[in-house]
């Protein structure tokens, strides 16, 4: 599913960089996940699975091996929730988390830590992984120099 990205990655990182170390998920890893959070989206499992949990592009974003619902854990307690069910599959290394809104079918959103908002990523799960890479869609880096 994300053989596209894992070349983008391949050319864009520096293999040396332990910035860019990730884990693969197994399969009975993601299926305790998928057990543990009802309709948690194929593309993401694959995510984990393909290209893995931990940082990217020296540190420009990261993803947890374990998601947690934001009002569970005590490190994501400054966000207010207001009754959705976040959960939190990572971090830009700004303070702003990447989340799923479970109560919204699992659509992904970014939680600002300064203005308290969500926003709503408009497209597929791959394309909101993509734009945390900063991959344009026609597959070039978008990376300022």
């Amino acid at each position: 599913m994300y053989e596209e990205e894992i070349q983008f990655l391949r050319i864009v990182e520096d293999p040396s960089d332990k910035n860019n170390k990730r884990d693969l998920l197994s399969e009975n890893e993601c299926f305790s996940l998928k057990s543990k959070y009802q309709g948690l989206p194929e593309e993401y499992v694959a995510y984990l699975m393909e290209i893995g949990a931990g940082s990217a592009r020296e540190d420009q974003y990261m993803i947890y091996s374990l998601p947690t619902l934001c009002h569970e854990d005590s490190d994501f307690s400054w966000y207010e929730t207001k009754g959705v069910n976040y959960l939190v599959i990572g971090d830009d290394f700004a303070g702003n988390l990447y989340a799923f809104n479970i109560d919204a079918g699992y659509m992904p959103v970014l939680l600002d830590h300064e203005c308290m908002d969500e926003f709503m990523h408009k497209g597929s799960i791959k394309s909101f992984f993509r734009g945390m890479m900063l991959m344009g869609e026609n597959g070039f880096d978008q990376r300022e120099p």
